[in-house]
């Protein structure tokens, strides 16, 4: 027979094994699904953030990178004054340092033609807005011509027209200017992406809904609205736009998960129920002090994500009750140390409990892997 210290010890033990199965119960799950989605190319920085993405009823998403195949190229240069040359020169000397990719588009084609850049300096980019530099003494700005009105600039009713009718076509424009004179236009086009219109099917098929947040004009905004059947579509966005209407939709009640992939979408993100960011862009994960729940190879993956995040909640709430069941034994297990437990049950029993009940538990969260 057992003395009472070795009864107390085998107690202790099965009490010690049932809380760490309560932890396991809650942990594994999550640590496991990690590890996998690690293996598929997806990066999860807040593990509990997979507890949310199954409610999710709104994807939120820009458009650069997430709808487009992201290979901006040059369709047209409109010239006022000088050569179309020349006004391509100007605007890449300007948008030398830029991050977002119409500016880095303009760069590379002038890098292409062998075109001898300016020296600029000063520069000074805005998301969503554009860039100003120096070049050659002169103010020279480039962007959307929404910026550039507030700023005073003067675009003619010739240029205006041009603007219009490529942004029906589903171009996207930048207006090049000195000062506050518009010197001509750029006009750019980024193809959209197939894998973008099934991924926006399979999220109808899972009864979500789509949030279209975006800088672009209206009058482009609806063509591609029209053309991936996107439920809401929100134009002529600042970053701090964006962030604006996604609280909007957070405060109907609505769980929303936005999927970005530059600068100018992080406030979105940091508004988000679930954030997600995607390879390609301009925001840099060790360059953030904060950093979104997820990282993912393609937008696509969202959809592996919440796949996984479903199982997890399921494996959750198993290890949950089984959590909870094992409880049974710990009033027994104290009992024991006494002499004359009012309750015959054995030490061991308690113990070979808490290990069986830690086994199911385990066994049941491998189900992440």
């Amino acid at each position: 027979m057992l003395e009472l210290g070795d009864a107390a010890l085998i107690a202790g033990a099965a009490l010690l094994i049932a809380l760490f199965n309560a932890v396991l119960a809650k942990r594994l799950p999550l640590y496991l699904a990690g590890r996998r989605l690690s293996k598929l190319g997806v990066t999860l920085h807040k593990p509990d953030a997979l507890k949310l993405v199954p409610d999710v009823e709104v994807v939120a998403m820009s458009y650069n990178r997430i709808l487009t195949c992201n290979e901006y190229r040059i369709t047209d240069i409109v010239p006022d004054y000088a050569s179309q040359n020349a006004l391509l020169t100007v605007a890449a000397s300007a948008e030398r340092d830029a991050e977002n990719p119409l500016g880095r588009a303009i760069y590379a084609t002038a890098i292409s033609r062998a075109f001898r850049l300016r020296k600029s300096t000063d520069f000074k980019e805005l998301p969503g807005r554009g860039v100003e530099a120096q070049v050659d003494g002169r103010l020279i700005r480039v962007g959307d011509s929404r910026w550039l009105e507030t700023l005073g600039t003067d675009i003619n009713t010739r240029l205006r027209t041009k603007i219009d009718q490529f942004l029906v076509k589903g171009k996207t424009v930048v207006v090049v200017c000195t000062g506050r004179v518009a010197r001509g236009l750029i006009a750019l086009k980024d193809d959209f992406s197939d894998d973008a219109k099934n991924f926006l099917a399979e999220l109808k098929i899972n009864k979500m809904e789509t949030l279209l947040l975006t800088a672009v004009p209206k009058k482009m905004a609806n063509r591609i609205g029209k053309e991936f059947l996107i439920d809401h579509v929100r134009t002529n966005l600042t970053p701090e736009g964006k962030a604006r209407e996604v609280q909007i939709f957070r405060a109907k009640g609505k769980v929303v998960a936005v999927i970005g992939s530059d600068v100018q979408d992080l406030p979105a993100l940091s508004n988000a129920d679930v954030s997600f960011m995607t390879a390609g862009g301009s925001l840099k994960s060790a360059e953030l002090e904060v950093k979104p729940d997820f990282e993912l190879p393609k937008p696509e993956s969202f959809l592996t994500v919440r796949a996984l995040a479903s199982k997890v909640i399921d494996a959750l709430k198993l290890n949950g009750r089984l959590a909870a069941a094992q409880l049974v034994l710990i009033p027994p297990a104290l009992l024991s140390i006494l002499e004359s437990p009012p309750i015959p049950f054995g030490h061991a029993a308690a113990l070979a409990g808490a290990i069986i009940f830690g086994a199911i538990i385990a066994a049941n969260s491998l189900r992440m892997k």
